[in-house]
């Protein structure tokens, strides 16, 4: 890994958790030299962000914004051509499991939705093509930031499927409007938003506007910082785990949750731990997804065995997913939360 590729997987690391990174990713096809899958990939299982990272040698770096800017072109072209062979490389299903950052072996689906994202780092660039359209109908337009940017979007987006979305979202506006320099949205509760998308990602804000609306937004951010420190803290401070990679399947089931949802966890996280100080057990509060097929079950003071929990569910819902979190106070400074997680409920 050259210097850039360090600081753009220390980065991510932070923003997406160690467990959700893969930053080494080489390996040898039967028969073939040593190839590369891609630079980065962020790993959530059902859905995949593919980065290609394109950095500018120090050395080689002008005050010529033509040079730069033909560097950038140079670079993109390849960029474009190692996206398709991480497609490829992920979808056929061959490729041999790679250590995340917290050195769990981890396999990748290969039918899982790869949306792929060019960063490059130089500095003397400032404009740039947000999207490198294709130039076939069997080729994919692919969203380009520079690792400013990048780090802006993740700084303010924070979640694992908002910036999933927002990918999303950003290729589809800058398909229809190309790059425009100036945007008016009447977002929710009657807000209006000014941006200018080509300046510091600020389409993000945009994307939260329409979405939550800014107001909203930032009311749930405190709490979104908690629930993501408490993420950070779940694989540390795991004590054991009936499967190998136990705090892995956890963090890829919290990485789909929205802003709601976060919310939402984490006002009744909080009512239930209260409640178990208090001395009281049992079912306390539950949390269920129609659209997502998960339940959340939160218990006080011991866990309720499964055999008596589905029937319970059951007769409001079919899940496929069923997380149960269970408080302990050992005292009045001192609690453990255990988890139990049963997927793909039949």
């Amino acid at each position: 890994m050259n210097k850039s590729e360090h600081l753009l997987s220390a980065f991510s690391e932070d923003y997406f958790f160690k467990d959700l990174v893969i930053d080494e990713l080489k390996f040898t096809p039967e028969g073939s030299t040593e190839v590369e899958v891609a630079d980065l990939l962020i790993n959530i299982g059902d859905i995949i962000i593919a980065i290609q990272l394109k950095s500018r040698n120090d050395k080689d770096q002008t005050n010529d914004s033509f040079i730069e800017a033909k560097w950038l072109q140079k670079k993109c072209k390849n960029a474009k051509g190692q996206v398709k062979e991480t497609l490829q490389f992920i979808s056929s299903g061959k490729l041999p499991n790679f250590n995340n950052k917290r050195g769990q072996n981890i396999s990748l689906q290969p039918d899982a939705e790869v949306i792929p994202l060019v960063v490059f780092e130089n500095n003397q660039i400032d404009n740039y093509p947000h999207l490198l359209r294709k130039h076939s109908d069997s080729g994919m337009n692919i969203n380009c930031m520079s690792f400013t940017d990048y780090c802006e979007m993740c700084r303010i987006l924070v979640t694992p499927m908002e910036i999933v979305e927002y990918l999303e979202y950003r290729k589809s506006i800058y398909e229809e409007h190309g790059d425009i320099d100036i945007m008016i949205l009447n977002g929710t509760d009657n807000e209006m938003v000014l941006i200018k998308p080509q300046k510091n990602e600020s389409l993000v804000h945009q994307f939260l506007a329409e979405k939550y609306g800014m107001k909203k937004s930032a009311q749930q951010k405190l709490t979104i910082q908690y629930f993501r420190n408490f993420l950070h803290l779940l694989a540390e401070r795991t004590v054991n785990s009936s499967t190998e990679n136990g705090s892995y399947d956890i963090l890829l089931f919290f990485a789909h949750f929205h802003r709601y949802e976060i919310t939402e966890f984490w006002n009744m996280l909080e009512k239930t731990k209260a409640e178990a100080k208090k001395g009281k057990a049992g079912i306390r509060h539950s949390l269920r997804s129609a659209i997502s097929e998960y339940v959340i079950m939160f218990v006080a003071n011991g866990l309720v065995p499964i055999e008596i929990l589905l029937p319970k569910i059951r007769r409001v819902t079919e899940p496929k997913q069923v997380f149960e979190i269970d408080i302990h106070w050992f005292n009045k400074n001192e609690f453990s939360i255990d988890f139990l997680f049963w997927n793909n409920i039949k």
